[in-house]
């Protein structure tokens, strides 16, 4: 009897091993076998997903089969859910007109089912896919209409969350105090609802002010307070933006170059596993900036070659002009002035009608650079006016000074102590619970020893005087 309950339990101990060696795909798989109605729907989403970076073919069938099963039933909101997550598929293929599809898609059922949350979050999507056109009016518009429906739901990180988008279209615009102001916000809510990933999202997005205005150190401080954080929740995708700014500030203004590198080599190989084509254009072009400092321009060509052919692919029009302007400059660099003016023009054409303000004025520095070298003087005063135009310095003091308000205004740093503070004091009183729950516990198990042996002594005393009679 004990061999066989030996031999069993082997067996069910084999059984636990097998399981433990499955994929989460696997997993979903064996349950997809005994899952039903609704269950099975989602089963048919999260496997869709799972296959977002490894089969395209998969994730479309998977997408399918929950969107048909769906609509045989009329659920609108997991008519909403399939849709939305196909969106997120293709928008991380760099599809944006499979994504907007999709997005406006979900949007409709969710609207058709007055499902609030989902419409939120369909319209924040749509304001990302009018972000990566470079449409920054609709972005701003979508990213609004998010925004005020989270309030209305009060949920804090949805509206967060959207404060950060809103703050990314300030930031393309070259308005970096309201920006800020958008971003603090957003670190506020964050902080509050302790939202790990978003309080280091919100440190990013704070980062790259810093860095705009000049605060490369301030601007560092706050991106290793994020990779701190995304190192601990393992979140690599976001863990690679920072890793890339970083990078950015080590190879533009503290010229240590092999630092910038080593990070760049990093942050593409997260790229190429996750497949994240637009990342990956975003490495290679700033692969290209930093071989052009080192003078290594057939390289940085090469570079810029390849992240221009994604986002031309990909119809990102900020990456393109992005693109036309650093290689311009390194053109430029190289003494190819001609070559330069060409980049330097398709950046501007891009830039102007897309209102990327700091794209337009480098695109005016760089054409003045290049008309001066050419011996065009007309053009070279052209657009030497229109840069002088664009870079008004009193502004910047003035935004310079405004931004030193705000951190005085927001206190951040001081609500992430109180925050630590706070949840220091409830670590302490959860230890000082526990252990008046386990001398609770001792105290009343001693006192039923005590009774158990009070019975048995009165017990053994009646036995005792019964054998003296």
């Amino acid at each position: 009897m004990k061999r066989i309950s030996l031999i069993g339990l082997l067996l069910l101990w084999t059984g636990f091993l097998s399981a433990a060696r499955l994929s989460p795909e696997d997993s979903l798989k064996q349950l997809l076998n005994k899952a039903k109605g609704n269950k099975k729907i989602l089963l048919f989403i999260k496997l869709s997903e799972l296959n977002r970076d490894k089969s395209v073919y998969d994730c479309k069938q998977y997408f399918q089969k929950a969107f048909d099963s769906a609509q045989s039933i009329h659920d609108l909101n997991l008519m909403g859910l399939a849709s939305k997550s196909m969106g997120v598929s293709y928008f991380y293929w760099g599809d944006m007109k499979n994504a907007f599809h999709y997005f406006n898609q979900g949007l409709r059922y969710y609207r058709e089912g007055d499902i609030k949350k989902g419409e939120s979050n369909c319209l924040n999507n749509l304001g990302l896919v009018y972000e990566s056109w470079a449409k920054f009016d609709s972005a701003a518009y979508y990213y609004k209409a998010s925004y005020l429906m989270e309030k209305k739901l009060h949920n804090p990180e949805g509206e967060a969350l959207s404060l950060i988008n809103m703050g990314n279209i300030e930031f393309y615009r070259k308005n970096y105090h309201d920006a800020l102001q958008y971003y603090f916000q957003a670190l506020q809510n964050f902080i509050l609802t302790n939202d790990r990933d978003g309080i280091a999202m919100g440190y990013n997005s704070v980062a790259i002010i810093y860095s705009n205005i000049g605060e490369f150190d301030k601007s560092l401080d706050y991106l290793q307070k994020a990779r701190d954080i995304y190192s601990k929740t393992n979140s690599k995708r976001k863990l690679s933006r920072v890793l890339n700014n970083m990078a950015d500030i080590y190879s533009d203004h503290y010229k240590e170059y092999k630092k910038a590198e080593m990070l760049y080599e990093k942050v593409l190989g997260i790229k190429k596993d996750l497949d994240d084509k637009q990342g990956i254009a975003l490495v290679k072009c700033n692969l290209g900036v930093l071989y052009g400092h080192l003078g290594l321009y057939s390289q940085a060509l090469r570079y810029f070659y390849e992240s221009e052919k994604i986002y031309h692919e990909t119809e990102d029009k900020w990456g393109m002009s992005m693109v036309y302007l650093n290689k311009g400059k390194v053109l430029l660099n190289a003494g190819k002035y001609k070559k330069a003016e060409g980049e330097f023009l398709k950046s501007l054409a891009i830039s102007s009608k897309t209102g990327l303000k700091d794209f337009t004025n480098k695109n005016y520095r760089g054409l003045f650079k290049c008309y001066a070298a050419l011996g065009n003087y007309e053009l070279f005063n052209k657009y030497y006016t229109l840069f002088e135009q664009g870079r008004d310095s009193l502004t910047q003091k003035l935004e310079a000074i405004r931004i030193a308000q705000l951190e005085a205004r927001f206190k951040i740093d001081s609500l992430i102590r109180q925050r630590n503070n706070l949840l220091q004091d409830t670590k302490r009183k959860e230890i000082k619970l526990k252990r008046f729950y386990l001398l609770s516990l001792g105290l009343s198990l001693l006192v039923i020893i005590l009774i158990l042996a009070f019975i048995l002594y009165r017990k053994a005393k009646k036995e005792a005087d019964k054998y003296r009679m």
